[in-house]
């Protein structure tokens, strides 16, 4: 199915999102790692079969995932910036043919930038408000893990996307009944419509890019959109 996920993820899943969520409550800085550890995790075999074409995507993102740590969004974008500069000189070394060349920084783009982005920036709205972050982890960790048991029903499985937007909408109303977040009741509707379109878009988008249905960033692509939209809103109108 183009848009879902093996239901066989789903123990690796589980073991993910209980890691992250223990890092986030011990504190931000070791939340960041983990998180670093988390995107590394889903990247590792996006940019080679070889460990020499996997390190200059590991390097990079890397050095991007733990700029999170010094509690910065402008320096994370500088960090960012400087990388994605960097991707396309390193990925010409060994490479003389042009298409390869641009080939090559493509998958390297693909296998450390959303990943460390994603790391980054979730580590910086740790530092300043870590009960929305905890939220957003269970909000996708809720919408696999539907999707997954959706799939499990071959006659069903295009139900599947819909099982999975339905669970994250239900904590996502429930956390703000609860008051477990800072987002208000009048603020529901639009962070229902952010999660409910940028889970699904992330989920294709990266589908599009990485063509590999089997590749641990399938694992990842849920946050890809979702998570900037969110971090940006929260940024916005609660902190």
């Amino acid at each position: 199915m183009f848009y879902g996920t093996p239901h066989r993820a789903l123990l690796s899943g589980f073991i993910g999102y209980c890691t992250l969520m223990i890092g986030l409550q011990i504190s931000p800085p070791i939340f960041g790692v983990v998180s670093m550890f988390a995107a590394l995790a889903a990247s590792w075999r996006a940019s080679g079969n070889s460990l020499s074409e996997r390190m200059p995507a590991v390097a990079l993102l890397v050095l991007v995932a733990l700029s999170g740590i010094l509690n910065d969004f402008r320096l994370v974008g500088v960090v960012a910036t400087a990388a994605f500069v960097a991707t396309p000189a390193i990925a010409a070394i060994g490479n003389k043919r042009q298409s390869r060349v641009l080939g090559q920084a493509l998958r390297v783009m693909v296998a450390w930038l959303p990943a460390s982005l994603t790391a980054a920036s979730l580590t910086v709205l740790a530092f300043r408000d870590s009960s929305s972050v905890g939220l957003l982890l269970s909000l996708v960790y809720v919408h696999d893990l539907g999707l997954g048991l959706g799939m499990r029903d071959r006659s069903r499985r295009h139900l599947a996307p819909f099982l999975g937007i339905g669970g994250a909408l239900a904590i996502l109303w429930t956390s703000i009944q609860i008051s477990a977040s800072p987002i208000s009741s009048a603020w529901f509707w639009t962070f229902a419509l952010l999660v409910g379109g940028a889970i699904p878009l992330g989920r294709i988008s990266m589908r599009l890019v990485s063509s590999d249905s089997g590749h641990d960033l399938q694992r990842f692509s849920s946050y890809l959109l979702v998570t900037p939209l969110w971090v940006s809103a929260i940024n916005l109108l609660f902190i």
